[in-house]
C-alpha cells in the first residue's frame, strides 16, 4: 500500500509516520520535499511549485512499489499555493498552479490512501510559530480541496482513499490502522 499523509504544519505528520514505521517496519518512508529541496526553499509560490513538483516527482518513481509512507503529497503544495496566491489577489485558476491539475491528478493515481491531519480544537499541537493565522488559513484550504475536489485532482470517486483522522498519538495510530485494515 502507498499512503501519503498530509496537513498543515506543526499538525503531527512526521510523529505520525514514525508511529506507524514502528508499528510497521515493512514500510518504507519517503520525506517530506522541504527536507529534500532544503538549500534551495524559502516559503514562496515558486518554493510551493518547486515542492509540489517533487512531490509528483515521487510519486511517480514510487508508482509500482508497495509499502511506502510519504511524508506530504501533491494536495499540500496545492494547498499552500492557494493560501499564497489568496495573499497576492490571483485567483489560483490563472496561475503556472492550474497548469498542473492533471499531472497532479495523475500522480495521486499512484497512493492508496491519503491520510489528512485536520486542525481541531481537541488534541492540539504545542507549536512556536508567528503567523498562526497562515496555518488556519492553510488548512482551511486543505478542508476545501479534500472535501470538495474544487480543483478537480483526484482520479476517481474513491481513489485514493482519503482519511481523516485526528487524537492523541494512540488514537491516530489505532485510527490509521482500522481504516487500512491492517
Amino acid at each position: 500500500m502507498r499512503i501519503a499523509v498530509s496537513g498543515t504544519h506543526f499538525i503531527g505528520k512526521s510523529t505520525l509516520i514514525e508511529d506507524f514505521i514502528k508499528a510497521h517496519p515493512e514500510y518504507k518512508h519517503e520525506i517530506e520535499p522541504y527536507y529534500q529541496l532544503e538549500s534551495t526553499l524559502e516559503p514562496s509560490l515558486d518554493s510551493f511549485l518547486e515542492q509540489l513538483d517533487y512531490s509528483i516527482e515521487m510519486l511517480n518513481t514510487h508508482a509500482n512499489e508497495s509499502n511506502i509512507i510519504f511524508d506530504r503529497c501533491p494536495v499540500d503544495f496545492l494547498a499552500y499555493a492557494m493560501c499564497t496566491l489568496e495573499q497576492e489577489p490571483i485567483d489560483i485558476n490563472d496561475s503556472e498552479v492550474s497548469e498542473r491539475f492533471s499531472v497532479i491528478k495523475e500522480a495521486l493515481d499512484n497512493i492508496d490512501a491519503i491520510v489528512f491531519l485536520p486542525i481541531v480544537k481537541e488534541h492540539t499541537i504545542e507549536y512556536t510559530e508567528d503567523d498562526a493565522a497562515f496555518r488556519k488559513e492553510v488548512d482551511k484550504c486543505f478542508k476545501l480541496i479534500y472535501s470538495d475536489d474544487i480543483y478537480d485532482i483526484f482520479p476517481s470517486y474513491d481513489h485514493p482513499k482519503i482519511i481523516e483522522i485526528w487524537g492523541d498519538r494512540t488514537t491516530r495510530i489505532r485510527k490509521l490502522e482500522l481504516s487500512l485494515d491492517l
